[in-house]
């Protein structure tokens, strides 16, 4: 996990959206070059691959937000609370990557009904949801905090959250401030 804290934004933009955006890519190739129904069942089983960007997004969070919520003397900060919100963030996300990747094509070949009732399918969604931005929220708190040497109230440490929720942009801007604190600058 310090390997995550350690990277360049460019190299863990590249681990978490270009991986992504390549599988996405050869999905697409693969389906549209294809004449049978085979390159479908190929492309899906390439589709769950997304979850190794998946992993490095949850990884990189847990190991800033740990590492720096251990570090920070100015608040006495709920890492347990954290801990617990990033694994069921986590093992949340990837079910429901498991589970919406393939279905839709298995509902339309055999003609059933959703299996799941919508309604769990929500409340899943809204947990994963909660739970990452409260994981989110902690991170930004924890470098802010780190930074100031003080406690900070939410609206210090808005900015941050901000740029954690738009990871694509966000992580040009603030894996540079995690790196010079990794580095004891």
């Amino acid at each position: 996990m310090e390997l995550l804290r350690k990277l360049k934004h460019w190299q863990i933009f590249l681990l978490v959206v270009g991986i992504a955006f390549v599988l996405q890519l050869i999905q697409n190739v693969v389906f549209l070059s294809s004449a049978d129904g085979n390159a479908a069942n190929y492309g899906n089983s390439l589709g769950l691959m997304l979850i190794l960007p998946l992993l490095v997004y949850y990884g990189w969070i847990g190991s800033v937000g740990s590492t720096f919520g251990q570090r920070n003397t100015a608040d006495n900060m709920p890492l347990r609370r954290f801990r617990l919100g990033l694994w069921t963030s986590g093992i949340g996300s990837l079910l429901l990557l498991v589970y919406f990747w393939p279905y839709p094509q298995h509902l339309q070949a055999t003609d059933q009904e959703e299996a799941l009732p919508l309604i769990l399918i929500g409340v899943l969604v809204f947990v994963v949801l909660f739970t990452l931005f409260y994981c989110l929220s902690f991170m930004a708190r924890a470098i802010v905090q780190l930074e100031q040497g003080r406690w900070v109230t939410s609206a210090e440490f808005y900015s941050e959250f901000v740029m954690a929720e738009a990871f694509p942009i966000g992580i040009w801007l603030l894996q540079p401030r995690i790196n010079r604190l990794e580095a004891g600058v």
